[in-house]
């Protein structure tokens, strides 16, 4: 699915860039146009890697790390009263 062509489907101008140096120049472009009323959506696909704060590990099943007993689990006070 390409959220740009969503987007010019809804009146919009609707690109999309795939590297730094394009998404530079689109941004620069779409400051110009919208001085003239032409509003840009800019859809951009860097790559698939998974960035911080997501980790590889974030998808797999957790593994337990510590013994974790409700005997230990104490009441919370409120702050409010």
């Amino acid at each position: 699915m390409s959220y740009a062509k969503v987007a010019d489907a809804c009146g919009l101008k609707g690109i999309t860039v795939k590297t730094m140096e394009e998404t530079t120049k689109a941004i620069k472009q779409s400051c110009e146009d919208q001085k003239k009323g032409i509003t840009t959506f800019i859809e951009i696909i860097l790559n698939q890697e998974l960035g911080e704060p997501f980790r590889r590990d974030a998808m797999k099943k957790p593994v337990k790390v510590a013994g974790i007993n409700k005997s230990d689990m104490k009441p919370q006070k409120s702050l409010n009263g």
